[in-house]
């Protein structure tokens, strides 16, 4: 067996080896930085945490969702190229945050570090695939996932070392930015461009874009999806409260209503003859629902890197001297226990094996209080081994699940599109989590919050199994 193990892992080149390593420090940088980052926006730098959390959101959502439109750059320009020029960019990020103090500075250093890897993730992926065959693409997936954990199982010890011993928690980005210019460093002495489909170099932005359009909806749906993010970052930057926000979008939403049902007899003849003069159009109902309904998930998820470390923080002050350290429970757990969960679960479809994950962690968050409350702030960490098990029943199911509602002809599309779920659950799970941690406050009963995120997650789980009965009911 192990003879077999390393006889196809010499059958990878040099290239997919230096892909692995890049990923590995990459991974190692991201999260050195992340596994601090709301603590210093909130406390360090005194944003507080609606500013924190909002900022932090806009990194996450940047981050995810920017890969969808920027994937094709690789082909088009080479992955050697693309990789050397994001990994640039992002060593520019990391030294500039690293120096700002001021929120505008601060959001303009993280949207560059957002920017160089949102182009390296469709990199090394591609990389990964050009460099296997039908063979070993599944072990060189394996080993690609299993990097990301590895790197992420590291940097909460690396970022607790660096801030503890030097007293400045600057320095964690300092550091992840040497490790990402490590990074770069290993792509120009060992990795080599690799052939590519000639008809990806002719793939345009506005292609990638149109694409989205007949997927989601038409460009006018786009744009009320896009003036609501607006709205809410804008608010979360403001700190705006959660009923004016909650009006400011009903009132951008009902205007574009309106907009649908008027605007015909305003334009007349030019009713329908741009983007901007059209009726809001959905595009895929069934890929569109479950977008919505898994965004609640990563949402949910978001809170263990932004709220969860600032209700630690508030429990126990003292926590804060090895926050980092609850940051690894979860990628210690997925590198230990993934493989034999994932076996288990094979055994069943998909749609029942994420709903018993999303209620597996649902009772995850709803015992952050329970556990931290009654048997002190460390034990927190239960709670967040228990969230990782559910993780991995749900996690690596959701992009099987969307091929299975795909259409045939359109799979591809449909499961670059099965990760914007991501994108919005990272994007306004932060200071949704914030809003509500405020509400609860003023209530009285801050701690009852947690029993709040539990039942966010019940319903996403009793949303998601009645999709699945509709869908398959239509199929």
């Amino acid at each position: 067996m192990t003879e077999s193990l390393a006889g196809s892992m010499r059958k990878f080149n040099g290239t997919f080896w230096a892909a692995i390593a890049v990923e590995l420090l990459h991974c190692l940088a991201s999260y050195t930085m992340l596994d601090y980052l709301i603590v210093y926006l909130a406390q360090d730098l005194g944003f507080g945490d609606i500013r924190a959390n909002a900022l932090y959101g806009m990194l996450l959502f940047a981050g995810y969702f920017l890969p969808i439109l920027l994937g094709a750059l690789a082909d088009r320009y080479g992955f050697r190229e693309t990789m050397v020029v994001s990994l640039a960019i992002m060593v520019a990020g990391y030294f500039l945050a690293s120096s700002m103090t001021t929120y505008p500075g601060m959001l303009a250093a993280l949207m560059v570090i957002a920017l160089g890897g949102a182009v390296i993730k469709p990199v090394i992926a591609g990389t990964v695939k050009a460099s296997s065959d039908d063979a070993n693409r599944s072990l060189g997936f394996s080993i690609y996932y299993t990097v990301i954990n590895i790197g992420s199982s590291i940097a909460p010890f690396l970022a607790n070392g660096v801030r503890i011993s030097s007293g400045h928690p600057a320095l964690i980005i300092v550091t992840s930015g040497i490790v990402e210019a490590s990074a770069l460093g290993v792509t120009f002495l060992f990795f080599k461009n690799l052939p590519v489909d000639a008809s990806a170099k002719a793939k345009p932005l506005i292609q990638v874009l149109g694409e989205m359009t007949v997927v989601l909806g038409n460009a006018r749906l786009m744009i009320t999806a896009a003036g609501c993010a607006a709205i809410y970052f804008i608010g979360g930057h403001y700190e705006m409260a959660g009923g004016a926000l909650v009006l400011t979008v009903a009132v951008w939403i009902a205007a574009n209503l309106l907009w649908d049902l008027a605007g015909k007899s305003i334009t007349g003849e030019n009713w329908g003859s741009h983007a901007l003069l059209d009726r809001q159009r959905f595009g895929d109902g069934r890929l569109l629902s479950f977008i919505i309904i898994f965004s609640g998930v990563w949402a949910l998820y978001s809170q263990i890197w932004t709220n969860i470390p600032l209700y630690i923080t508030s429990l126990d002050p003292s926590m804060k001297s090895r926050i980092e350290w609850f940051q690894a429970v979860d990628p210690i757990m997925i590198v230990l226990f993934q493989v034999i969960i994932g076996k288990w679960m094979g055994r069943f479809r998909p749609l029942p094996s994420m709903v018993a994950g999303i209620i597996i962690s649902a009772f995850a968050v709803g015992t952050v209080n329970l556990f931290g409350a009654n048997l002190g702030a460390w034990a927190v960490g239960i709670s967040l081994g228990i969230w990782s098990i559910g993780e991995m029943m749900f996690s690596p199911r959701s992009v099987e699940y969307v091929s299975v509602i795909a259409p045939k002809d359109k799979l591809a599309l449909y499961i670059g599109y099965g990760f914007l779920p991501l994108a919005i659950g990272f994007g306004v799970g932060p200071s949704l989590g914030a809003f509500l941690v405020r509400l609860f406050e003023r209530s009285g009963h801050p701690g009852w919050v947690w029993y709040g995120f539990g039942f966010w997650a019940l319903c996403i789980a009793a949303a998601l199994w009645v999709y699945d009965m509709v869908v398959r009911a239509k199929a």
